[in-house]
């Protein structure tokens, strides 16, 4: 209905267009015999001075030579430029590297991060253990290697070495010592971020949202199709109305010339002549009409399928064979296909598997933190770097150290309400989902409907245009025998 309305809204601008006054044309009789005026119109007054100089009216050869030749295409022509050349697509595809990129980022939880520093101070004066302070000392460097775990925890490896100098003024001898290390340490969450699901969350969650962009660009895809194949099928539409607007127009004027005959041989009155060339004038104006409809929806579909638009790169032509094909698909079958085929449901169930993977995180925020750590490692102290050094890799001195750190907000009402809101979002997707598959029934359901009318209408078209032949031959004939009148037959 509402490519109907958009088309009636077109055939009457177009109308209203061709109705209104030129300043070369606006005598209709004039336009169509030149200076041959039919006898009984008004002779043109002519001016009392000279017209100024104007530019000359746009005419309808002015017209095809501002629209070019007609491109003669075909719909697979068509809808390889539309793949090629459709912005839309091309959206879509930068959609999909887009979210690539972001699966990529999520793995980087398996990347071993490097962190290394040094530092170092100077301090003069004060006290040390009840000592005065001359000076004191310090250089320290580490350096840390670490990841996570696929149990959700996070292994380091550290080393670090520190020198310390310390001179006391009541003490002639300078303090200085050496302290070097090498130790490992896990920290491993027992209940809230445990296990391989939170730890894969983000890239699952990524996963999802390519293949969801990747139905995206299907959609797109259909869309862009769906659009390029209607705008076709108009075209074909106002080509076959040029075509019999055409044969209309033919009709009268052979009517034309057998009425002026007749005329000129005393068979027929005059009176008959002005009524054939008042319906060619009319013919003349809804073959123009048919022209620019022809324009307009070439220039529609040149801008579906995206194919360049300027002057001399307007018009198109198809040829097409109309005959009906003789296969009549089920409904069930076509209903079974649309869902399976749908991008619309597939991408609804991409958005409630995002949905699951975010209750899921959510819900395990409520657990409390439990998180267990240890480090041990070798070290090594002395006033000598090498004898420090040597204790730490013989491991006379070896350290180990744990800690068990436990954390929870009593309520938890912000996560609770979270975790409610991301079940009733998933919920509404599935009721969306159901609604979605009803209105793709509908949908298939009117379509085979309608098929099912046009073949019917296709078959009464036939008969009808059989008849009309016929009642054009009866009105021919009474027209002879002087029973009928031009207006009968031309109508």
């Amino acid at each position: 209905m509402h490519h109907r309305l958009i088309r009636a809204v077109l055939f009457a601008t177009t109308l209203v267009f061709l109705a209104t006054p030129r300043r070369a044309d606006a005598d209709l009789l004039r336009r169509v015999f030149g200076d041959n005026v039919p006898a009984g119109a008004p002779a043109p007054v002519p001016p009392a001075t000279p017209p100024a100089p104007t530019t000359p009216p746009t005419t309808a050869d002015d017209l095809a030579t501002w629209a070019g030749t007609p491109t003669v295409t075909s719909l697979p022509a068509l809808l390889e430029a539309t793949v090629a050349t459709t912005p839309s697509l091309a959206s879509a595809k930068f959609d999909i590297q887009i979210a690539e990129a972001q699966l990529e980022q999520t793995r980087g939880r398996d990347d071993w991060r490097i962190q290394a520093q040094v530092a170092g101070s100077r301090a003069t004066g004060g006290v040390f253990s009840g000592f005065t302070l001359e000076s004191a000392r310090t250089i320290n460097g580490s350096v840390d290697v670490f990841r996570a775990l696929p149990t959700g925890g996070t292994v380091n490896l550290h080393a670090e070495t520190s020198y310390q100098n310390t001179k006391l003024a009541s003490v002639p001898a300078t303090n200085e010592q050496w302290f070097d290390a090498v130790s490992a340490s896990i920290t491993q969450p027992l209940l809230r971020g445990y296990g391989g699901a939170f730890y894969e969350r983000n890239e699952r969650r990524a996963r999802v949202v390519r293949d969801a962009s990747i139905l995206g660009r299907r959609l797109a895809a259909i869309q862009a199709v769906q659009t390029v194949v209607s705008a076709y099928w108009d075209l074909v539409l106002v080509e076959r109305q040029l075509a019999i607007t055409q044969q209309s127009l033919d009709l009268a004027r052979e009517r034309l010339r057998v009425t002026t005959l007749g005329a000129n041989g005393g068979k027929i009155a005059r009176a008959e002549i002005p009524a054939v060339e008042q319906i060619i004038a009319t013919r003349e104006e809804d073959v123009l009409a048919s022209e620019l409809a022809i324009l307009d929806r070439s220039i529609a579909l040149r801008r579906a399928a995206g194919m360049p638009i300027g002057s001399g790169q307007l018009g198109l032509r198809v040829a097409t064979d109309l005959e009906i094909a003789e296969s009549s698909p089920t409904l069930n079958a076509l209903l079974e296909r649309a869902f399976q085929a749908s991008p619309e449901l597939a991408q609804l169930e991409k958005q409630t598997q995002i949905d699951t993977i975010d209750i899921e995180v959510t819900e395990n925020g409520l657990l409390p933190q439990l998180d267990a750590a240890i480090t041990l490692g070798p070290t090594g102290q002395d006033p000598s770097f090498s004898t420090a050094m040597k204790n730490m890799v013989t491991f006379d001195q070896f350290s180990i150290a744990g800690s068990l750190t436990f954390s929870h907000t009593i309520g938890n009402r912000a996560v609770r309400g979270r975790a409610t809101e991301q079940r009733l979002i998933r919920e509404r997707r599935r009721v969306t989902a159901f609604d979605l598959r009803a209105q793709i029934g509908q949908t298939m359901a009117r379509a085979v409907a309608q098929l099912e009318l046009a073949k019917r209408r296709v078959g009464l078209s036939r008969r009808a245009i059989a008849l009309a032949n016929q009642n054009i031959q009866i009105e021919t004939d009474r027209f002879n025998l002087g029973k009928s009148t031009n207006f009968d037959v031309l109508n």
